[in-house]
């Protein structure tokens, strides 16, 4: 949580290898340009998952013409626990908002025969985070050994590269119990070659969803129908590279070979935009549906007190109309002959009835600036409750204009989350 805000939480989920952290690099490389078209401010925590976003960048920016030199995977931590993630907070006009954080763990964590911690720690991570996001090797899913595969068939190495068996159990392991909303991006990387077209991306958009059909169809379950949403975002994490050929080790490893186009081609990213918008617009109105309740009850709360202040106001009114009337009559006493005083005192002592009105009048005085207090503090949290619904209506609407929806782009489950927003005003 930042500033009793709220901490939204988005996690990378492939084996080793599979490229989290050159698609989580392709998603920071438009971090500040996301943003600032949306007129928000981010704040940045400088961590090892930062650090390791830029090294990933770096070597990207250098690499060959043969994609030899390769990023070095994730490292499995001895503690999966201590792994803070990559995290900044948004905001607005100098105010924080809301905190996002992603975590991108090491792909052993993952494996089936990974240890029993390493597997607690990925069932915890994906049953809280808000956000999931599944890198897919295109390569694998749209090559067979003798070229692209046809209309309905997967990739030859599909399941060794991107196990969607395993990931499909995690999920299913995981989503058992879901109260809160979730979104799930399925991000085919390394797709340079399948996107060139519109009509080659819309077959890869095809792939991904047979190649994934056992994990859509259980999002489509009852319980989960409208719990979670599913997006579809391919991201070319180098550009100008193109597939070439695969080869097989001395312990039966595929590896794919591609080459830049041309040789000197530049680090150039493409859609990495893509995920982070979807990501954003999902997020941030799941953020505005709490914070609409929030501000309905604060409201509420409003009305109230000031409700009560009113009838306070009227009875410390009264209260000091009654204090007012005992501290004449009191000093009209004392004004009289010492003597008579005396005596009229004995049949009708008019100080006690004073200090009563006096102790009445001053209750009614703390107990009406008490409600006047609490006005004020609601009446401030309403207004700034209004202003960051305002600040991330006007963001949802730029990020949204900036997604895209075709051309191997696709809302594939929960239209609902991703919506223009409207106006609750």
């Amino acid at each position: 949580m930042t500033d009793g805000n709220e901490e939204l939480k988005i996690i990378m989920v492939a084996l080793r290898g599979m490229g989290k952290t050159s698609l989580l690099a392709a998603m920071h490389e438009e971090f500040y340009k996301t943003f600032e078209r949306a007129n928000l401010q981010t704040w940045i925590d400088d961590n090892n998952t930062l650090r390791a976003i830029q090294e990933c960048k770096s070597v990207l920016k250098n690499i060959d013409a043969k994609l030899e030199n390769k990023v070095t995977p994730t490292q499995a931590k001895e503690n999966p626990w201590n792994d803070q993630g990559f995290s900044f907070e948004l905001g607005s006009s100098g105010k924080k908002f809301m905190k996002l954080r992603f975590t991108d763990p090491s792909g052993e964590y993952f494996n089936s025969d990974a240890t029993n911690e390493y597997k607690q720690y990925v069932k915890r991570q994906l049953n809280e985070c808000d956000a999931v996001v599944i890198p897919i090797d295109a390569t694998a899913l749209m090559q067979k050994k003798t070229g692209k595969v046809n209309h309905a068939e997967i990739g030859t190495w599909h399941e060794e590269k991107n196990s969607s068996q395993r990931i499909t159990q995690l999920l299913k392991d995981a989503y058992t119990n879901v109260t809160s909303p979730r979104l799930v991006i399925l991000a085919p990387v390394k797709c340079e070659t399948y996107t060139k077209t519109p009509r080659d991306a819309e077959r890869l958009l095809y792939h991904v969803k047979i190649g994934y059909s056992e994990l859509l169809d259980f999002f489509k379950s009852d319980s989960l129908i409208d719990k979670v949403a599913v997006v579809i975002t391919p991201v070319q994490t180098i550009g100008n590279v193109v597939f070439s050929y695969a080869k097989t080790d001395n312990v039966g490893y595929t590896k794919f070979c591609y080459h830049k186009t041309p040789i000197n081609a530049p680090y150039e990213p493409k859609d990495g935009d893509q995920p982070l918008r979807y990501i954003l617009l999902f997020l941030i109105n799941v953020f505005l549906e709490k914070k609409k309740e929030i501000l309905k009850k604060e409201q509420e709360n409003l009305t109230k007190l000031t409700s009560d202040l009113g009838k306070e106001k009227y009875k410390l009114d009264t209260a000091k109309i009654e204090f007012d009337e005992k501290q004449r009559l009191l000093n009209e006493r004392n004004n009289t002959w010492w003597l008579a005083r005396t005596i009229f005192n004995i049949f009708d002592d008019r100080q006690p009835p004073y200090y009563k009105a006096k102790g009445q009048f001053e209750q009614k005085e703390v107990e009406n600036q008490e409600i006047q207090s609490n006005v004020e503090s609601t009446s401030l949290k309403v207004q700034a409750t209004q202003e960051e619904i305002n600040a991330f209506n006007n963001a949802l609407y730029k990020f949204a204009i900036g997604c895209k929806n075709n051309d191997g782009f696709a809302v594939v489950q929960g239209h609902k989350w991703f919506n223009f927003p409207q106006s609750i005003f």
